[in-house]
């Protein structure tokens, strides 16, 4: 089974989060399908048929990302797609269905979304925010850099917002999310 499927049924959030490295291995290899099979294919399994299947999904990426020109930045559609999903349910979410634990939250990890979004002077939701930082930890992680402690505090409360909103995502899906109002 790909790790990307996986994540899809499993944690909305990883998902975007496994997407986003995906995009970003697939540029820093120069969209070279031999240099991914090399150096992230290979890594992965040893078994001959899940490397073919793994391949031609990487071969996919690679072709979509070429036509929608995202060769520099940008994210696939299918990405944008969720992330619009995840902004709407988390509207939904605070608004329609006035979900106290998840305004809870939200709350909590608001001024470090607002603190964030004044420092790279961005536009962004607030979730694709969440998961920017977040995103940008892994990076971090990846290169043995250290993170501060305030930016871990902000972390920390970015992920509770991740979690639970990942889990009404799946919920949604399924049609287990009760859409009724909260007062």
């Amino acid at each position: 089974m790909l790790i990307a499927n996986q994540k899809l049924r499993e944690n909305i959030a990883e998902y975007v989060l496994y997407m986003w490295q995906v995009e970003n291995i697939i540029r820093s290899l120069n969209f070279d399908i031999n240099l991914i099979n090399l150096h992230v294919i290979e890594a992965m399994t040893s078994n001959e048929d899940a490397r073919e299947d793994v391949r031609e999904w990487y071969e996919e990426i690679i072709q979509e990302m070429k036509q929608n020109d995202l060769v520099e930045a940008g994210h696939l559609q299918r990405v944008e797609q969720v992330m619009e999903e995840l902004n709407f349910l988390h509207n939904t979410l605070l608004t329609s269905l006035n979900d106290k634990k998840y305004q809870e939250y939200f709350s909590k990890a608001y001024p470090f979304i607002e603190e964030l979004r004044k420092k790279s002077d961005s536009e962004s939701s607030d979730i694709e925010i969440c998961l920017t930082a977040m995103f940008g930890k892994l990076m971090l992680r990846m290169q043995q850099r250290e993170v501060s402690k305030q930016t871990e505090d902000a972390l920390k409360e970015f992920a509770k917002v991740l979690a639970y909103l990942s889990k009404q995502y799946k919920d949604f899906r399924s049609g287990n999310l009760k859409f009724q109002i909260n007062n």
